[in-house]
């Protein structure tokens, strides 16, 4: 455990040859280069540093847990290096909880690249993408592109109408461009309400069928 502890250089570390775990969080670290050696270790915590590259992880095989949230990985393009850690599993690049992230999480597409990326993958910034449980974020997924979708509808488009000068002196729209308008917005949350509700009750069924089969299990 050496976190914490303003590291920039890590020196002779790669003489360590039996690590196993080792915790490098919360220090100054630009280059990891040093750490190509350390090819016994299974989880390493590199957050909260300063590193753009990942050079000199590609090496350690038996990777089965890498936190890299709050460094400066600028692409998903900058974990193709580890690709061939056949033994990861689980990886973070950011950590909402504690607010740490990388620019390359701020993608559109970076939770899909990353999958695709690492087909080995379980774990991804905390959340299960495979296995026995996933089906619950990918639903979760889909309700946020719900909600997402419905949040960017452009203002609904009004036809071009007479606006009428009425009596008390004010200008007002004819009721019906008001009326179209209204149910035109009616029909989209209609439609994002029942797509909601179907990923909801999705969820509640994969549920029951996680609870059904720790049942069996148990008995």
């Amino acid at each position: 455990m050496t976190s914490a502890a303003d590291i920039s250089d890590l020196g002779c570390i790669g003489e360590c040859l039996g690590l196993e775990r080792l915790d490098l969080s919360y220090n100054d670290i630009t280059k990891l280069h040093k750490l190509a050696g350390l090819s016994a270790l299974q989880n390493l915590n590199l957050s909260a540093n300063r590193f753009s590259s990942l050079d000199g992880l590609q090496s350690l095989e038996n990777l089965h847990s890498l936190n890299i949230a709050g460094n400066l990985i600028g692409s998903v393009d900058s974990l193709q290096c580890l690709t061939g850690l056949q033994n990861l599993r689980e990886l973070r690049l950011k950590d909402d909880s504690i607010k740490l992230s990388n620019p390359a999480c701020l993608h559109p597409s970076y939770t899909a690249d990353i999958i695709e990326m690492f087909p080995s993958l379980v774990l991804l910034d905390g959340q299960r993408v495979r296995g026995q449980g996933s089906e619950l974020f990918y639903i979760c997924q889909e309700m946020d592109k719900e909600l997402k979708s419905f949040g960017e509808v452009k203002d609904i488009d009004i036809p071009l109408v007479k606006v009428q000068h009425q009596l008390t002196d004010c200008w007002k729209l004819p009721s019906v461009v008001t009326n179209t308008t209204h149910n035109k917005a009616e029909e989209q949350l209609k439609d994002l309400l029942a797509s909601c509700q179907r990923l909801s009750q999705k969820a509640a069924d994969k549920l029951k069928e996680f609870e059904k089969q720790a049942s069996q299990q148990q008995n």
